[in-house]
Parts: C-alpha cells; sequence; structure tokens
C-alpha cells in the first residue's frame, strides 16, 4: 500500500507540537501531537509514490517502524489518508475524481469509499417528467457518475421549452423530449444507457413500464395533471417496492418546492406528508388561498429551476451511493426567490399511515 494525504483534506501547522487535519468536503478538523517536526515533514509530504519500506529507508527510521505504524493507521482509521491506487486504477478515475474526492470524506475506508462509487455507477434511475426540473436533474446525475436511466415523458420540445430546460435547442423543437435528453447524455458519456418511455404517467401505468427492472431510485418531475397526484402514484407504486423515491419540487409565488426524499418504511412517505399538510390547511384556512385559474402558467426562469434540480441530484447521489444519509428526509423545503432563503417544514412519519405505518413494517 502507498500513503496519501487524501485530496479533501487539508493541512494547518498551528506551531508547536500540533498538527491540523481539515477535511474541506465536511468541514471537521482533527488535531494531532507530534513529537518532532520529522513527523510533520512525514506527513505532509504524503503523496502516494512511497510504500511503508520506502517511508522507513527515505527518512532514517530504522527501529520506529512501530511507532511510524501506529501513526498511519490512526491517520487511515480517521480517514485522512487513503490507499490512492485502490480506486486510481479504475478506468473512470480521472473522469469522475472531484466526485470521488467529494465522496471520500464520508467513507471510513478506501474499501467504502470504492463501494460508493461502484453504488452509484451501477444504479439505475428512473425520471418521471423531463420538463423544467427533470431534464436539469438527468444532466446532473449522468455528470455524476449514474449509468443506468429510464426516462419517462411524452411529450416532443415546444418553443417556450427552452429558456428553462437546458438539454433543448432550437434545432431540436418538435422531437420527443426523452430522445434529445438521451442524446444529450450519451455525448457526455457513450457508455450511459437509456430507456426511453415515451408515455406520460397514469394512475396505473407505471407496473407495466417499469415491469420486471430494478429501478434504485424515483425521481418524479412529472406535473400532470400536478405534482401533488403524480406523487401520490408514485409513492404508492415505490412503497409496495421499497423503491427510495424523491419528490422532484416546483415552483408557486416566486417559491421553489424543494420535495421531499423517502426511504420507504424508514421515513415519512408521501401519504404522511398529505395527512400533516391537510391539517395545517386546515389550522391555516383564513390564510392560505387556493388557486384554481384554469390554464395557469406560473412565471419560471432556468436559475429557479436549476436551483430545485441541484438540491435534487445532490440528495439522489446521497441515496445511490446506500452510505451516506439523505438529508431531505422527513421535511421539505421553500426558496425564496426575492429572499435567496430556504426554510424547512418538517414532518413525521406517521404510526397510523395507510401506507407505512408501523404494523405495516
Amino acid at each position: 500500500m502507498n500513503y496519501k494525504l487524501r485530496s479533501s483534506v487539508s493541512i494547518v501547522d498551528s506551531g508547536g507540537n500540533v498538527l491540523e487535519f481539515f477535511k474541506t468536503n465536511t468541514r471537521k478538523s482533527i488535531k494531532i501531537h507530534v513529537k518532532s517536526p520529522m513527523i510533520k515533514n512525514i506527513v505532509t509530504h504524503l503523496d502516494g509514490n512511497l510504500s511503508f519500506n520506502e517511508i522507513v529507508q527515505c527518512y532514517n527510521l530504522q527501529g520506529e517502524e512501530q511507532q511510524l505504524a501506529i501513526l498511519l493507521s490512526y491517520l487511515k482509521e480517521k480517514s485522512i489518508i487513503s490507499n490512492d491506487a485502490l480506486v486510481k486504477d479504475r478506468e473512470d478515475y480521472f473522469k469522475y475524481r472531484r466526485i470521488i474526492h467529494f465522496l471520500e470524506d464520508y467513507a471510513h475506508s478506501d474499501e467504502l469509499l470504492l463501494e460508493m462509487w461502484k453504488n452509484i455507477r451501477k444504479s439505475t434511475v428512473m425520471i418521471i417528467g423531463l420538463g423544467a426540473v427533470g431534464n436539469w436533474v438527468a444532466l446532473n446525475l449522468a455528470q455524476s457518475g449514474v449509468s443506468n436511466f429510464i426516462l419517462m415523458d411524452k411529450d416532443i420540445v415546444d418553443i417556450t421549452n427552452l429558456h428553462r430546460q437546458i438539454a433543448f435547442t432550437a434545432a431540436d423543437i418538435g422531437k420527443s423530449k426523452s430522445t434529445v435528453i438521451a442524446r444529450y447524455i450519451n455525448h457526455f458519456d457513450p457508455s450511459i444507457h437509456v430507456l426511453e418511455i415515451k408515455q406520460d404517467l397514469t394512475e396505473n401505468n407505471l407496473c407495466a413500464v417499469v415491469g420486471e427492472k430494478n429501478v434504485d431510485l424515483i425521481i418524479n418531475c412529472a406535473d400532470k395533471p400536478n405534482v401533488d397526484i403524480t406523487s401520490r402514484w408514485v409513492g404508492k407504486y415505490c412503497m409496495k417496492r421499497r423503491i427510495p423515491h424523491i419528490v422532484g419540487g416546483g415552483y408557486n409565488l416566486h417559491l421553489s418546492l424543494i420535495g421531499q426524499t423517502v426511504i420507504p418504511f424508514e421515513s415519512a412517505c408521501v401519504n404522511c406528508f398529505e395527512e400533516q399538510l391537510k391539517e395545517k390547511n386546515s389550522l391555516d384556512g383564513l390564510t392560505v388561498k387556493r388557486l384554481d385559474t384554469k390554464n395557469r402558467k406560473i412565471g419560471s426562469f432556468g436559475p429557479m429551476c436549476s436551483i430545485i434540480a441541484s438540491m435534487i441530484g445532490m440528495e439522489a447521489i446521497k441515496v445511490l451511493s446506500s452510505h451516506i444519509p439523505p438529508d431531505n428526509v422527513n421535511r421539505r423545503g421553500e426558496f425564496d426567490i426575492n429572499t435567496m432563503n430556504l426554510k424547512y417544514q418538517e414532518f413525521n412519519r406517521l404510526s397510523t399511515c395507510e401506507w407505512c405505518g408501523y404494523e405495516k413494517n
């Protein structure tokens, strides 16, 4: 094994006998007391080129092997150093190394880091609805290493899509949204597999559409007839099959909704959210206004859509890693485009929920 300081770790020399390691991804620091300047010199120059025996020879540490082994073991345990070759030998390392470095601080070992990365690479993500949020999400996840997609949308590209949907150009008007996005993704990485489902989501067609395919995550960005109804359809399907799913969010009154992440039978489900929202809305009946105007077209623009999609993308990578806890469980957020504030509302998993009540687990 060749020892290397992890790429996300910075060293702060606090003077004296203290050496501080700062994990830039998680903003956590670890301090150690060292007995000699030689130890500082060794640690700060771990670049992955020297094995244990070579370090001993290079720094004339014969007779002090045990102390060095203890130090390196401690630094490895605290995720300060890594076995660089374990991940670097992968053919996709240089293309995705920044993503792998992001994952480093969430892995207590090199083996776990590699497992997390493999989980992301081999995962299959279904995105339902390829409009203002869904197309951004698809591209984010393709850039992040996801290799298998199921894209579900019946729509064709329209001129009104171009101002907020990143994957489409004027040359794509009249073409299938799923086909255009599949092509876009494959330009980025030809090895990515994309299955197109050119249908609108209905209450009962997910079973037929997905069939026996293994799906690791479903992200619902469909808003026909509206996101509440489609989220219920998706949620009900996913709960029966224990598939993690994310409500893709939307926008209204200059608020960007950051939808919830649902881990079946571990977090509040879509039905839990609905029940608690009903209660809240009944209490706020004097201030909540129901907007039933037909053919209502809410104002939106690209930055607002991409904010929602970025939040979803980050949550998706956590879920797909199988080891980083997602943060949007049991809550959903609202990003106010006027104040740039993000506020979250907390929800509970209900023991009496007909979908996920404890007795159903």
